[in-house]
């Protein structure tokens, strides 16, 4: 990234924060907190906290046997590729997962990079299918027999995708070529698990934040879940601002305008972004505090 690309991002990201304290005021912003309970926040705190138990569980399955016997090192890796990920600007921190593979567990870029690119894949479609069947299940009308067809599809793709790898991979002899697909999920109790721990960390995730969300907001459930995801779908921009302030909140806000007025969502956004950066923060700080031994 060039430096000139470096100051328009952190430039945004003081902008945002200044444009709040003259507009509405961090107090007036933060004001909603003061209804929460201490025992709400420490739960929804640990639950969000969990999800990335839940991550380090994926991670540390699918590079088996790299990672046999060495939790804490996924775990760190992951808790700091999480934090330089959601504050570094236009997904820079994304860079930071092969190296650290490599730091921790000597693996190959070509075998981690297919790997990246697999979960990212496999996030993003997990976030939509959830937010797709939220609003079949929530929003029935007379459509939805015809509607699930088309998500029995879009439900099937990662195992489609899956089936035609196996079928290329026995294809290709080339050896560079067969080391990427190498990266990829190479058998299929790997796949399942792979595709079923996806799934409960966004399942966690997303219910914690809905949840938060709600206790700022009294819409329909449809419409938290939407803006929740909405707010998460923005973070794969590949512009944003550090810590993507202000294109996370907008990713949220769309979703709400049909309902409530804008000012009043966008309030309700920062709080539940503040909440997922902070908890950011916090992992990130304790992962970096984890003794961990590099591989030779």
């Amino acid at each position: 990234m060039t430096i000139i690309k470096k100051i328009i991002l952190w430039s945004m990201f003081f902008a945002f924060i200044i444009a709040i304290e003259v507009y509405w005021g961090w107090a007036n912003i933060l004001a909603p907190w003061k209804a929460l309970s201490h025992s709400s926040i420490i739960i929804a705190t640990f639950l969000f906290l969990l999800s990335y138990q839940i991550r380090t569980w994926r991670l540390y399955d699918y590079f088996l046997p790299h990672t046999k016997g060495n939790w804490i090192a996924a775990l760190r890796l992951m808790l700091l590729h999480n934090i330089l990920n959601n504050l570094l600007p236009a997904r820079s921190g994304e860079v930071s997962f092969p190296l650290l593979m490599k730091r921790y567990f000597s693996l190959d870029y070509i075998h981690t990079l297919p790997a990246l690119l697999w979960f990212r894949l496999l996030d993003l479609h997990t976030l939509l299918s959830i937010g797709m069947m939220v609003w079949m299940i929530t929003g029935l009308t007379e459509d939805t027999l015809l509607y699930l067809p088309l998500l029995t599809l879009w439900l099937s793709l990662p195992l489609v995708f899956y089936f035609l790898k196996n079928v290329i991979q026995k294809k290709i002899t080339h050896h560079l070529i067969q080391k990427v697909f190498n990266g990829l999920p190479e058998s299929t109790t790997k796949f399942w698990r792979n595709w079923w721990l996806t799934w409960l960390n966004w399942t966690v995730k997303l219910a914690v934040l809905t949840w938060l969300l709600g206790q700022f907001l009294k819409v329909d459930f449809t419409y938290l879940v939407s803006s929740v995801i909405g707010g998460e779908l923005s973070s794969v921009l590949p512009f944003h601002a550090p810590g993507g302030v202000g294109t996370y909140e907008a990713g949220m806000v769309a979703p709400l305008i049909a309902v409530i007025d804008a000012e009043t969502a966008a309030k309700a956004a920062i709080n539940v972004h503040l909440f997922m950066l902070l908890s950011s923060i916090i992992g990130g700080l304790f992962g970096w505090l984890l003794p961990v031994q590099r591989k030779k």
